[in-house]
């Protein structure tokens, strides 16, 4: 029999009290499709570092078990930064009316939350069983108990950003959120959407969100995320995104928080003249560990897609970037570009990269490259010869470091927005 590790051995022993308690628990589609994801994580476990995707990042302090921090001075709500009409929230994995403004969205859009869907029978929601042999995802499948569901009509544009907002807060007695996001947009409609990831430092807890995305014929999301998870937290994300012809996906995720994160995200291009773009931007520091791992599949001819990923890593921070472009054959006159860059501000921080093209067509344009580094001592020298001190001057080089990375996101005011939280970040390098 095979020994599971602590947590997974928790899971195990909780999930049959459990799932009578979770949303749509009553419905057979949701109670077969959760004992799938409950059988395929009990066969799989936790990934291990043999595992080839998972070898850079080590779940050991994670898979240990989780005790939860004593409760912090100040556990009250953060108020959020972002300014937008439509607001949607969640405390502890759970939707929150009460700190939601939802009453201006326009007609065709219909945001709800997971749970109520479900216990109303709307399984029809969750689409298709997509864990394959990701047990994370499977734990969530089996586990899931809320998350918002995002339909938009054809055509339909939303007049201003949506901002959906994760807080953790200690005190609930639960110290694990598996969160099942689902988007549907229809036919040429349009929508800006900002998701944030909060928790107050000192509290421990895993955060496992899932996001399922479809985007119909000449749809766009412009979907944005801000993960600043306690500094004691682990946070697994995983997001799947298919694209019809035409449509295009604009992904950017800024990280600052979590003692252990990994953002995973996979775009499975299905239609001519879709676009992928996938960007983004880690600022590390302590013994944080940050990975991004994306998968990007051409699937018919036609299409493009591009990725952009920059770190910043202080202290004994360790980055990960794996990034896969995949060409199927016959996938003729696709456009794949992917790029990766890290800024060491400590020579004890340290960064793994591993990019892949994997081509099976010969008519394509493709290109990948991957550097790290320190700041240039020669530019450094130049600035404090000109009368900037080395603190001011060491920040101008990391802001035209991120500057780039940052234009990519084609929204002003959640580009102003992270350059806000960017420039807050760096007063303390």
């Amino acid at each position: 029999m095979k020994t599971l590790t602590p947590l997974a051995q928790t899971y195990l022993d909780r999930f049959d009290a459990a799932r009578s308690s979770l949303p749509g628990h009553q419905i057979p589609v949701v109670a077969a499709l959760r004992e799938t994801g409950f059988a395929r994580f009990k066969a799989l476990d936790f990934p291990g570092r043999k595992v080839e995707e998972w070898r850079f990042t080590n779940l050991a302090p994670l898979t240990k078990g989780i005790e939860p921090a004593a409760a912090a001075a100040n556990a009250d709500l953060p108020a959020a930064e972002f300014d937008t009409p439509h607001v949607m929230t969640f405390i502890n994995g759970r939707f929150s009316p009460n700190e939601s403004h939802l009453d201006q969205l326009p007609e065709g859009i219909k945001l709800s939350s997971l749970a109520a869907e479900l216990d109303a029978g709307n399984s029809v929601v969750l689409g298709a069983d997509t864990e394959e042999n990701r047990p994370v995802v499977a734990l969530n499948t089996a586990f899931m108990a809320d998350g918002f569901v995002l339909q938009v009509e054809d055509g339909v544009t939303l007049d201003a950003p949506l901002l959906v907002r994760f807080v953790s807060l200690p005190g609930s007695g639960e110290v694990s959120h598996h969160l099942r996001n689902v988007i549907r947009l229809g036919k040429g409609a349009a929508t800006t959407l900002l998701e944030e990831h909060v928790g107050i430092d000192g509290h421990a807890y895993f955060a496992n969100p899932v996001t399922d995305i479809t985007l119909a014929e000449g749809a766009t999301l412009r979907h944005y995320k801000y993960q600043a998870e306690s500094d004691a937290a682990f946070h697994l994300a995983n997001t799947d995104t298919d694209l019809a012809t035409g449509a295009t996906y604009e992904n950017f995720a800024l990280t600052t928080g979590a003692r252990l994160a990994r953002n995973e995200l996979e775009s499975r291009i299905m239609g001519a003249g879709a676009t992928s773009i996938l960007n983004g931007a880690y600022l590390i520091r302590g013994q944080q560990h940050a990975d991004t791992t994306t998968l990007t599949r051409h699937l018919v001819p036609e299409n493009d897609s591009k990725q952009v990923y920059k770190g910043i890593l202080d202290g004994e921070a360790q980055g990960v970037f794996q990034g896969k472009i995949q060409i199927v054959p016959d996938a003729q006159k696709v456009s794949g570009d992917q790029l990766s860059r890290a800024l060491l501000l400590s020579d004890r921080a340290s960064v793994s990269v591993k990019p892949e093209l994997e081509i099976h067509a010969d008519d394509v344009k493709c290109s990948h490259g991957a550097s790290s580094g320190e700041l240039d001592e020669d530019a450094l020298f130049y600035l404090q010869s000109r009368g900037i001190e080395e603190k001011a001057a060491r920040k101008m080089l990391i802001d035209a470091f991120l500057a780039d990375v940052l234009e990519e996101i084609s929204d002003d005011a959640v580009r102003t927005y992270f350059a806000k939280v960017t420039a807050r970040w760096m007063e303390e390098v």
